[in-house]
């Protein structure tokens, strides 16, 4: 299972190269790189510097999830008593080369001259939200990847249960709004995805904070 998974990442990484060779001639000297509320192309950049770019990030992050365990202290300790840290960071790997190529794919066809809606691209990051959520419970405490507060990073027992919650919400929170745009318009679906994220980054904080302070106190009376 795990080398047909590291195949499947090598060829994430790979697909959008050979179909850069693929259409290179048909692509325009500028492509589309952004869009705004409104579904509308605002920026735009050299085909040259911005469509092979995805494919270097998700080598990039595909590369930095191999080695993560060898430098960060946490992970390198933890791994030999929990293989099943393995198996999670292979996924979040490879959920992350998958959201780059579904970009890059994205940037592709509205290079071609296709019109690209919102809703697609908003989907890809839910589905990603949803992906990352599912396995947020298993991370064990590290420097580099999940919800790294002060409080997490200091307490395990305040990881873990930030963590378990955490990942119910943003998986749960994710699938709820891949439903809701399909009666919501682009825009108001993209607002309402850039509420959560910041309402989840400020509740990872709170959440952290407060448990770590109620976990220490208990722990400091007993």
């Amino acid at each position: 299972m795990k080398n047909k998974l590291t195949w499947l990442e090598g060829a994430l990484v790979l697909a959008p190269l050979v179909l850069l060779l693929i259409f290179w001639r048909e692509l325009p000297a500028r492509v589309p790189v952004h869009w705004n509320l409104s579904n509308q192309i605002d920026g735009w950049g050299r085909k040259e510097i911005y469509l092979p770019l995805l494919p270097f990030i998700a080598l990039g992050l595909v590369a930095f999830l191999r080695v993560l365990p060898r430098f960060d202290p946490k992970l390198h300790h933890k791994l030999g008593l929990d293989e099943r840290m393995h198996d999670v960071l292979q996924i979040i790997s490879l959920a992350l080369a998958a959201f780059c190529f579904a970009i890059f794919l994205i940037l592709l066809t509205a290079a071609l001259g296709y019109s690209i809606s919102g809703r697609i691209i908003s989907s890809a990051v839910l589905v990603l939200f949803a992906v990352l959520g599912n396995y947020l419970g298993v991370l064990r405490p590290n420097y580099f990847i999940g919800l790294r507060t002060p409080w997490t990073l200091e307490s395990p027992a305040t990881w873990r249960a930030t963590h378990r919650l955490g990942g119910r919400l943003l998986c749960f929170g994710a699938v709820a709004l891949l439903l809701l745009q399909f009666v919501l318009g682009d825009k108001l679906t993209l607002l309402l995805i850039v509420t959560a994220t910041l309402s989840f980054a400020v509740w990872t904080l709170l959440y952290s904070w407060h448990h770590f302070r109620t976990h220490e106190a208990t722990r400091s009376e007993s």
